[in-house]
């Protein structure tokens, strides 16, 4: 059974170390969560340190101004990594000179290949998959209204050609203020079950992990039994935890919210046994959980 807390600093003494998720225990795309930043800030305070990792298909330096606008400034991490930064720096290793790239994604995302269409790295092929070198996923192309099924013919082209499709946020879905949308993750699934070759970049792998550890090396707080995963995915934040032999802490009024937050008179309360049992069913283990990271 899940150790349910009502606040972090129940626990917050027995680390010095927090690996945080952003969507969904921060912010939820549209404002940040004020006794979150506050749980941070006073866990940071007391020498603890931050690392704020996100399965965002951004470089870092996006995703920091995003934030900063949401209110989660340099004071409340130590360390921001995002899965959009991993993925950019994979293909500035194996593409060549005029790679062709088939993004699947919004034109928004174009940041995720950062100098390279000027310096001629590569060209994005909007037009036809067939001519691609490379698959690259950020997210779908309208991920409020996408099924996945719009994507079938695409990706089997992208299967005959032996494309490799890298996967720039391994989450299959997200929720912007109350609407919830598909995210790369869910195309990259698909891709991979009709045969396709996929590389992910992000938790729950280890590649992101391994940049964590690389700074709290750097730092001096890098004992594995001291650091703590927050998130709201089961199948990325705490998933991660497992593969890692992390301690995680589980925001249940993220993602999960709709079918495990129940109201008991005038509040609002996790649904232990539906929790137990979806946790169960998702073959993880959570050490903690909270209503809402505060």
């Amino acid at each position: 059974m899940t150790n349910v807390i009502r606040t972090f600093s129940e626990i917050s003494g027995k680390y010095t170390t927090v690996i945080c998720d952003l969507w969904g225990c921060l912010h939820d795309g549209v404002k940040s969560f004020p006794k979150a930043l506050k749980a941070l800030k006073e866990f940071k305070d007391a020498n603890g340190k931050v690392v704020l990792v996100t399965n965002a298909p951004r470089p870092v330096e996006n995703i920091k101004y995003q934030i900063a606008n949401l209110g989660i400034k340099n004071t409340h991490y130590d360390k921001l990594l995002t899965s959009g930064e991993l993925t950019s720096v994979y293909i500035r290793k194996v593409c060549e000179n005029n790679s062709k790239v088939f993004h699947i994604g919004g034109k928004r995302h174009h940041s995720i290949y950062k100098d390279m269409i000027h310096e001629k790295k590569i060209t994005i092929e909007l037009e036809n998959i067939a001519d691609a070198d490379l698959i690259v996923c950020t997210e779908p192309f309208n991920p409020s209204r996408d099924q996945l099924s719009d994507y079938e013919i695409m990706l089997k082209a992208g299967i005959d050609n032996e494309l490799t499709l890298l996967c720039a946020n391994p989450d299959f879905v997200v929720d912007v203020g109350e609407t919830r949308e598909m995210c790369a993750g869910s195309v990259a699934s698909m891709y991979a079950q009709m045969g396709g070759k996929v590389i992910y970049f992000g938790k729950p792998h280890n590649k992101i992990y391994q940049e964590v550890y690389s700074f709290l090396n750097k730092v001096g707080k890098a004992r594995s039994e001291s650091i703590l995963c927050i998130g709201d995915g089961l199948n990325t934040d705490i998933k991660g935890a497992n593969i890692e032999k992390l301690d995680s802490l589980l925001v249940v009024g993220g993602l999960l919210k709709t079918k495990h937050l129940t109201l008991k008179g005038n509040n609002t309360i996790i649904d232990e046994t539906k929790l137990n049992q979806t946790i169960e069913e998702n073959e993880v283990h959570v050490d903690y959980a909270i209503k809402f990271f505060q």
